[in-house]
């Protein structure tokens, strides 16, 4: 089975990747990760290195790929048998981000990139800049509906709790 799930920043994209991967023995790979060596001061990668990576992920009989629906991952979508989008809104996301930040800090939560105050304005960029182009996503998935599964909230917490 090959899945992608896409949705915002701090949405539950890893944790239903973990459940899902743990689920159905599937290796999941979270591409803010591919993006960023966090082995080498989170820095980014270049986009030859980047792309090799993705593409032998692709190459793999199976796959739990998560994303914030970045353009230059869309062969993804077309490789996968099952497409995960989560929808909530702007108003949850950030008080999420603001969570994972908080519990971040008093290191009761993992990172990838310190949590600083820096960092955390950096993500409310990221969040906004993720529903600008909500529209612009959510028409090139819907090229894909039969594949597709829309989660909000509650659809996300059933899925995981099954």
């Amino acid at each position: 089975m090959k899945i992608y799930i896409i949705g915002p920043p701090a949405s539950g994209k890893t944790t239903l990747s973990k459940v899902l991967s743990k689920r159905y023995n599937i290796e999941r790979y979270e591409l803010d990760k591919l993006v960023f060596d966090d082995n080498n001061n989170h820095i980014r990668r270049d986009d030859e290195t980047i792309m090799k990576i993705f593409n032998d992920i692709l190459s793999k009989d199976s796959f739990i790929i998560e994303d914030v629906g970045r353009s230059k991952f869309i062969k993804g979508l077309e490789k996968c048998d099952r497409i995960y989008y989560i929808s909530i809104k702007k108003r949850e996301v950030y008080k999420r981000v603001i969570r994972r930040w908080i519990k971040q800090r008093k290191g009761r939560e993992e990172y990838n990139y310190p949590p600083t105050l820096a960092q955390l304005i950096d993500m409310f960029r990221v969040v906004n800049s993720y529903y600008k182009k909500e529209k612009k996503k959510l028409d090139y998935i819907n090229k894909f509906k039969e594949k597709v599964i829309y989660l909000d909230k509650d659809k996300l917490n059933e899925l995981e709790n099954r």
